[in-house]
């Protein structure tokens, strides 16, 4: 079997294979000089006649921001009771009865009666410390 260099190894050894079998056989092959300029050198400019460019104007407004961005990537995003039950493969009850028993994962809640939410890093870390090692002694 012949091996045949790909493309890129040929343009990596300054080989690029001239004539293309696509062009008339008077096209001749460019020397290296011309063929590592920028193809915008190569291109015509356009015709005079031709309308000036669209331009859109940007009002300032919308190029201020009045608070920065928030960022999109949470690396502890926090679940509410019924995310980090399924999370936990528990019932929404279990973790309620937990929270009045003073166990089961770290939670936060906002206020006195408040919303209970629980940071995922809680979750795995109780997750973690509840499984159980095959062959291991309890």
């Amino acid at each position: 079997m012949k091996f045949t260099p790909t493309i890129m190894e040929q343009r990596a050894k300054d080989i690029v294979p001239y004539p293309p079998k696509d062009l008339p056989s008077t096209a001749q092959p460019l020397s290296s000089s011309k063929a590592s300029r920028p193809i915008a050198e190569t291109n015509p400019p356009p015709p005079l006649d031709s309308p000036p460019p669209r331009r859109t104007q940007i009002f300032g407004t919308n190029l201020s921001l009045e608070r920065p961005p928030v960022s999109t990537y949470d690396d502890n995003p926090v679940f509410d009771e019924r995310g980090a039950a399924a999370y936990l493969g528990l019932s929404q009850e279990c973790l309620k009865k937990w929270r009045q028993r003073n166990q089961g994962p770290d939670y936060i809640q906002y206020g006195p009666g408040g919303t209970v939410r629980y940071e995922l890093s809680a979750l795995m870390a109780f997750r973690a410390t509840h499984r159980v090692k095959v062959g291991a002694k309890r």
